[in-house]
């Protein structure tokens, strides 16, 4: 390849990566391929094209693009990482592990890829498992809120509050930005009965995304355990003008306002078009069985219960669901 071609390939992933981060992609695709053009063993270009089929649901073209990018640099865990997260997403978690134990072999300290074998086995229910790589990965890498976040969250679902509320606040030191991290906290606080405080969180979260719709729910459902009925209802209000009428939090946070005003047809109503929207949450199967107790489905709210089990059968807040 003459030198004139080989800046031209350098500008045009450099163009790519400017596209896709601004989620142009259909501009990032188009310098993605014509580097590989130019160059069709170009290793880098070939795991952007990947990420990029993967971003956009398209993971037998992602996956071949890795596997050529390993074919070619096989000793750069990079390309593998991706593999073995895509492998993930895609549910198929032997797979997964297998690609991301062959990262650490290849690169002991290698922390992300203890993250993603850590949540393949997070999503078997193996959290024991998952914590000792996760905290792995932590002593690797302090710095890391995304580790310290996954860390909270795996002890908020086995029910040890104290240490889930200390990974979740030292998340947030390290990245306030992230959104995600303030509705964590907050479901930690309420589960510790701490609404006020939850309140002030999630009032938080919302000062960095005013429009994120988990966090106004979250805050909506904070109001509601608080007794504030009708600000629960006005934030509701702003989640649906914002463009969340089909939100399924909001849905739900709706039916069960719909519920304490007696509206049980409303109510079941909406908590079914939560459910068909999104059956596998426990967030919202949580709020849905709170739902059909309160309108007196009591078979409805056993088959939720059990479908709870099926899918958190160690989860803290299923257990005490069924002891309550």
């Amino acid at each position: 390849m003459t030198d004139s071609n080989l800046d031209k390939v350098e500008q045009l992933i450099a163009d790519g990566l400017v596209y896709h981060d601004a989620g142009e992609i259909e501009k990032a695709r188009d310098a993605y391929l014509q580097a590989l053009d130019l160059d069709p063993e170009n290793a880098k270009a070939l795991d952007l094209a990947g990420l990029l089929c993967m971003q956009c649901g398209e993971p037998e073209a992602a996956e071949e693009f890795y596997r050529s990018a390993i074919n070619i640099e096989p000793d750069n865990t990079r390309f593998s990482l991706h593999l073995g997260i895509l492998y993930l997403e895609q549910n198929d978690f032997e797979k997964s592990e297998e690609i991301l134990r062959k990262v650490i072999e290849q690169e002991p300290d290698h922390s992300d890829a203890r993250l993603y074998i850590a949540l393949g086995m997070r999503a078997k229910g193996e959290r024991d498992a998952a914590r000792a790589l996760l905290e792995a990965a932590e002593e690797l890498n302090s710095d890391n809120a995304s580790y310290k976040k996954w860390l909270g969250l795996l002890s908020l679902e086995t029910g040890d509050l104290v240490t889930a509320l200390d990974y979740t606040n030292r998340s947030i030191e390290l990245d306030p930005l992230d959104i995600s991290v303030y509705s964590q906290l907050g479901t930690i606080l309420n589960e510790m009965d701490d609404h006020q405080l939850a309140e002030k969180c999630y009032t938080s979260g919302l000062k960095v995304d005013s429009q994120n719709m988990h966090c106004r729910a979250g805050l909506a459902g904070t109001l509601i355990k608080l007794g504030k009925l009708d600000e629960a209802e006005i934030e509701l209000r702003q989640a649906v003008e914002l463009g969340g009428e089909q939100h399924p939090l909001v849905l739900s946070l709706s039916a069960l306002l719909d519920a304490f005003a007696d509206k049980k047809r409303d109510a079941q109503s909406k908590i079914e078009s939560a459910l068909s929207t999104d059956a596998a949450s426990l967030e919202i199967l949580l709020i849905a069985y709170e739902v059909m107790q309160n309108i007196e489905e009591e078979k409805k709210a056993e088959d939720i219960l059990n479908t709870m089990q099926n899918i958190a059968p160690d989860d803290a807040r299923v257990m005490s669901a069924l002891l309550g």
